[in-house]
């Protein structure tokens, strides 16, 4: 069942959004799109996407909740879509400085979702559930299984990947597809490779190349059966050629940076 705008669309909407700071655009009614700094929807037209009529999925790091709208807009009966809203909370690596003084099952401070997530799916007349939590804890026991969970730009800011996709594969009956940052220049090379910390000041432990994703995803308990082509971040309006140096904007244009990939892997059966 998809998404019908909600009587939230009308006067007034307008300036509610302009109020908040953004990371995702979001169509939330026809002619009204969040001021995001990053555009997904051209990525979302290009993921490996399995049939979701009728399925329960999940979202992990939902933020402003585009990937959790997008499935249920696709027809996802039910979605949960988790998040950590307090950063001493997250995953970071000890170089940027960041207090973890929380420790992974110690409940946060702010169990509620971003104001953003909760006006997009006010306006959207959306269903998405939301749930504070880390995903290293998920439980079957605890938020039951799902026909699709999707990890959109998360793998790269876990310290432990293969952890993550462990608890993963726990509540997945059916696809998980992984959408992150991928290196070019390191999948020039045919095997599993991966960079650490690549990116200072971004906060990411791993970046892949093409088959280091593929092959983590394997190593999970996942048959690969689709990949996307390869992807390139969008600019979303928030963010303002002005601000993007040029040495950046040309890194992007010829492909060397700004790259992603998705993989789309199936639960494998126990031998």
């Amino acid at each position: 069942m998809g998404i019908s705008h909600g009587e939230a669309s009308g006067a007034g909407s307008r300036e509610r959004i302009a109020a908040l700071s953004w990371w995702h655009t979001i169509e939330v009614a026809p002619g009204l799109v969040t001021p995001g700094s990053w555009e997904l929807r051209h990525a979302a037209r290009r993921m490996p996407w399995p049939d979701l009529a009728g399925a329960r999925c999940l979202d992990i790091g939902t933020m402003d909740g585009f990937w959790a709208f997008e499935m249920e807009r696709r027809g996802a009966a039910e979605v949960l879509a988790i998040d950590l809203t307090d950063p001493a909370r997250h995953d970071p690596p000890p170089a940027l400085g960041v207090n973890r003084g929380a420790s992974p099952r110690q409940p946060s401070p702010r169990a509620s979702p971003r104001p953003t997530f909760q006006l997009a799916a006010e306006i959207l007349g959306s269903r998405v559930a939301y749930r504070e939590m880390n995903v290293y804890d998920l439980r079957p026991e605890e938020v039951g299984s799902f026909d699709l969970v999707f990890l959109g730009y998360v793998l790269e800011f876990l310290r432990d990947p293969f952890r993550a996709l462990e608890a993963i594969r726990g509540v997945c009956r059916g696809h998980l597809i992984v959408l992150d940052v991928v290196s070019f220049g390191l999948s020039l090379y045919p095997g599993p490779l991966a960079k650490v910390a690549d990116r200072p000041g971004f906060g990411d432990w791993f970046v892949f190349n093409a088959e280091g994703l593929r092959r983590t995803v394997a190593a999970a308990g996942f048959e690969v059966d689709a990949e996307s082509p390869w992807l390139r971040y969008g600019k979303g309006p928030a963010l303002p050629w002005r601000t993007v140096p040029l040495g950046t904007i040309l890194a992007h244009t010829v492909g060397w940076k700004g790259c992603s990939r998705a993989v789309r892997g199936r639960v494998r059966p126990a031998p």
